[in-house]
């Protein structure tokens, strides 16, 4: 059992580690945009604005996007369709926004309606920093967004994964609590042995 705490903490420490070095800024937002849009503001003028215009099916009804200065999101267009149209990601099928994504991007200055965005659903966006090229993404089930995330490097992708729920917080952090309330417990029986 002394090797599985020894292993807890080091495991801790990687991931304190990595965090303090991480390069991606993870925003929970938590928000619907069924009644009020809502604008991820990236800097420099640059924004992505989404709203719910059809609203035939409340919360998985699908996104509408619009953006704001250099902003662009993933889209297919030619050889695909006629026209650029806004396009999303699973939000579980791993991989990354950046230089290498599949689709390309265009910018949509009127709400624009994005096509199977009623599950959950990632939509990929990159814009000019003036220092470079930064990628990032959206995450939202319908009209519900729950947050997103923009990787700080320029011209560095930026890795897919669902934005955590609050309650995915406070059970990890409660967990770390845990271990440390264990690890605290164990050296107060080493010592009064």
């Amino acid at each position: 059992m002394r090797f599985w705490i020894t292993g807890s903490i080091g495991i801790m420490a990687i991931g304190v580690a990595a965090m303090a070095n991480a390069k991606v800024v993870t925003t929970i937002v938590n928000a619907s945009t069924y009644n009020t849009p809502y604008t991820i503001e990236t800097g420099g003028g640059n924004s992505l604005t989404l709203s719910t215009i059809d609203k035939s099916a409340y919360s998985f009804s699908p996104e509408a996007v619009s953006t704001g200065g250099g902003l662009e999101v993933t889209s297919l267009g030619f050889p695909f369709y006629s026209s650029p149209q806004p396009s999303v990601f699973f939000a579980n099928r791993g991989g990354d926004i950046g230089p290498t994504t599949f689709t390309g991007f265009s910018s949509f200055a009127t709400p624009t309606t994005i096509q199977y965005s009623g599950s959950e659903s990632i939509l990929g966006f990159r814009f000019d920093s003036g220092s470079g090229t930064q990628y990032g993404y959206a995450d939202f089930t319908g009209s519900n967004l729950h947050g997103y995330r923009v990787e700080t490097t320029p011209g560095a992708s930026v890795a897919i994964g669902s934005v955590p729920e609050p309650a995915a917080w406070a059970l990890m952090i409660s967990g770390f609590g845990f271990v440390g309330a264990g690890m605290r417990s164990r050296r107060a029986v080493a010592a009064a042995a």
